[in-house]
């Protein structure tokens, strides 16, 4: 399934991905999910506890550009629970990956498949009248705790 969203990105975002675009010759898309999949690996440093949402700062209306972005529901799951653990509107994340990420993945030049979030996994689990939900960025070393109740 494919769900349709949209972010607000300032035009100084917008140049460093088209930067990025014409470099890899990939789409805007493709670039922006790249991009969120790479702070992934710094989520020790972003997560935030009871504090609330923070936004872009605020700036003239002519400098911000409403974007469309597709996303499969993992995708789009996954930028929501980045949205919850690191307080940060998903265009501020994405502001964030385009200034802190993009430099290096140009360099790199990295190329992937299309099976961004493939070891992403959430799990609900009830017990007597309490809900829990396991989040998984990433495959466990021991792959039995999925199983366990």
């Amino acid at each position: 399934m494919l769900i349709e969203t949209t972010l607000y990105a300032h035009k100084n975002t917008l140049n460093r991905l088209d930067i990025g675009i014409t470099s890899t010759g990939k789409s805007r898309n493709y670039l922006i999910k790249l991009l969120m999949q790479r702070i992934m690996k710094d989520n020790h440093k972003m997560i935030k506890t009871y504090s609330r949402i923070k936004y872009q700062n605020r700036d003239l209306k002519e400098n911000w550009k409403r974007i469309n972005v597709v996303l499969n529901e993992y995708e789009y799951e996954y930028y929501l629970d980045l949205r919850k653990f690191f307080k940060m509107s998903i265009s501020l994340i994405l502001a964030y990956v385009v200034f802190s990420y993009l430099d290096d993945l140009l360099k790199k030049n990295r190329n992937t498949d299309n099976y961004f979030y493939r070891n992403y996994i959430f799990i609900k689990k009830t017990f007597e009248e309490v809900i829990c939900w396991h989040i998984y960025w990433g495959i466990p070393p021991d792959t039995h705790i999925l199983l366990k109740n």
